[in-house]
């Protein structure tokens, strides 16, 4: 798989991959003198770094070149958002950076390439469409048999794999097959997001709908289905990511 970057300071390597999630600061981040994370002792030493976005006073740019210094460099950074402070600090130090990048793909210890603005990771996207559906305020989700391959027992939208089809017409037979409903009318679309869970890579395209009817007709795939308000879903226990997909399609996120 192929992913395109904005080049913050251009190069070329290879390595292993150190994932931070969320937003990291140099700034009380790291110890620029042994180039270890302070939260969690990881040496991020001549591996790639990879972290949402960063934050931090102009002091950061100088603890990002105090790695270099001291010899602790990252042999690249690649991040979602970057502020000045890594910006400058990048170009200080001369590391290899990226930022625009969707780093939900990536996890610790994978192995990639940058090459100036794209990244290669010997990894291919599983594609599947995920619909929520929308009646009188609130959403469906479903909870999936023992039957189904993957997360049983879960709550879902309705899901599926997106196989031969373009992902509106895929996720309209989803909907089809798992509830019974016919005449779904779709609301938005929320692109498509992605959604690492150990070697598997999800590629999950994403729909809201509105239906006229609360009465659906489950099969095999779910056992039971509830229409709740879109704000307790993190009362259940969902599979992974689903949060964040109605965040998305309600344009919370």
């Amino acid at each position: 798989m192929k992913v395109n970057g904005k080049i913050v300071y251009p190069g070329i390597v290879e390595g292993e991959v150190i994932k931070y999630n969320g937003n990291f600061s140099f700034l009380g981040g790291v110890d620029p003198k042994k180039g270890i994370l302070k939260d969690d002792g990881r040496y991020i030493g001549g591996k790639i770094f990879i972290f949402d976005s960063s934050s931090g006073s102009t002091v950061g740019s100088y603890i990002i070149y105090g790695l270099r210094y001291y010899g602790h460099s990252p042999l690249a950074i690649v991040c979602n958002l970057a502020d000045e402070t890594l910006v400058t600090g990048s170009v200080m130090a001369q590391i290899p950076t990226l930022s625009n990048v969707d780093t939900d793909i990536f996890i610790d210890g994978d192995k990639i390439k940058i090459n100036n603005d794209l990244i290669e990771i010997n990894l291919e996207p599983v594609e599947v469409v995920t619909s929520i559906l929308y009646h009188n305020g609130k959403i469906l989700i479903l909870k999936r048999s023992d039957k189904v391959s993957t997360y049983k027992g879960k709550w879902a939208g309705v899901s599926g794999y997106k196989e031969d089809l373009d992902p509106e017409p895929a996720a309209k037979r989803e909907i089809i097959e798992e509830t019974g409903i016919v005449n779904p009318r779709l609301i938005r679309t929320g692109g498509h997001m992605f959604l690492r869970d150990g070697k598997r890579l999800w590629k999950i395209y994403l729909f809201l709908w509105e239906v006229d009817n609360e009465n659906i007709k489950i099969d095999w795939e779910h056992t039971e289905y509830r229409w709740i308000d879109a704000e307790k879903i993190k009362n259940f226990d969902t599979v992974p990511g689903l949060d964040k997909a109605i965040r998305r399609l309600f344009n919370k996120i």
